[in-house]
């Protein structure tokens, strides 16, 4: 388990079952090198955070290297709780619209 601490300083839970279960229903993500580091990067220097459909903040972070470059991290997680998945998508206008920004760099 790895804690982090958020752009609202709050703690955040990444526990490795979480990543073991996100690689098993998004394959795609073990071409991430250091995908833990990423996901801490992501929730304690995101671009930008979202609030989430069912009250998580979901921290956005621009992929700038390897296979990934030029996509967007998607981590949702829960305020002094835990990270629940990673994903990464290039459609973040899609994601964007319609959502609350709750921070931005």
């Amino acid at each position: 388990m790895v804690l982090v601490q958020s752009v609202f300083d709050n703690d955040v839970r990444l526990n490795f079952s979480t990543l073991r279960i996100t690689l098993a229903r998004h394959p795609e993500m073990v071409k991430m090198k250091r995908l833990d580091q990423e996901v801490v990067t992501a929730v304690s220097e995101p671009d930008f955070v979202l609030a989430g459909k069912y009250g998580e903040n979901i921290a956005v972070k621009r992929i700038v290297a390897g296979y990934f470059s030029g996509k967007w991290l998607l981590v949702p997680y829960q305020e002094g709780g835990d990270v629940s998945t990673v994903s990464a998508t290039s459609q973040i206008e899609k994601m964007v619209g319609g959502r609350l920004i709750l921070w931005k760099r």
